[in-house]
């Protein structure tokens, strides 16, 4: 038990250097990144809310051995599919300018579909919770983002422009809820188990 509890802790510290990194990625972006264009700080936060959501922490709860072997599948389903996804969604942006907002929400709905309907029990019903909020927020950013910004013409972040205002202001309200949250749930997650 106290191999997994040390596992569980770890997790904090990943989730941070995430974080940590997506701010060194929005300096950088900003100062000399030639792809995409440059990135809000709204962005930047977003972008690393996504990744620890969307890729950290299910592959996290796949390798937790604590949880049962059904949910243990379903967040490993989940990582893959994101997986495959950024190996078909990367290339696309970076070569062909051929990826769509739409390829993403799509995904994103099919992915939350699987989540719910591979649920055996409710043991970890609040990384649900909270994994479903952040799809529908990512979906509805990309939607935003299809009105005013446009990935086959290079431009695969929103900036801080005035162009961008709205989004970036539905981006920090998105994080302001989210985040919290977020630390919620590690809190639940990190803390030892108190035998009964």
């Amino acid at each position: 038990m106290k191999s997994n509890m040390n596992f569980r802790k770890i997790l904090p510290i990943s989730i941070l250097t995430v974080f940590l990194l997506c701010l060194v990625f929005y300096w950088w972006q900003n100062q000399y990144g030639v792809v995409g264009g440059e990135i809000s700080l709204a962005k930047a936060l977003w972008l690393a809310t996504a990744l620890m959501s969307l890729f950290l922490i299910p592959a996290w709860l796949w390798r937790d051995v604590k949880l049962p072997s059904s949910e243990r599948a379903r967040y490993g389903v989940f990582f893959v599919g994101y997986v495959l996804r950024a190996a078909i969604e990367m290339p696309l942006l970076l070569f062909t300018h051929e990826w769509r907002c739409w390829h993403g929400i799509t995904h994103n709905a099919t992915m939350l579909s699987l989540l719910w309907l591979m649920r055996r029990g409710r043991n970890d019903a609040k990384f649900e919770v909270l994994l479903t909020l952040v799809l529908l927020a990512e979906s509805l950013n990309a939607w935003m983002f299809s009105g005013v910004g446009s990935p086959q013409t290079g431009i695969y972040f929103a900036d801080a422009s005035v162009a961008f205002t709205r989004i970036n202001m539905i981006t920090w309200i998105e994080l302001f809820i989210l985040i919290p949250l977020l630390l919620l749930w590690l809190r639940w997650y990190v803390k030892p188990v108190n035998p009964s």
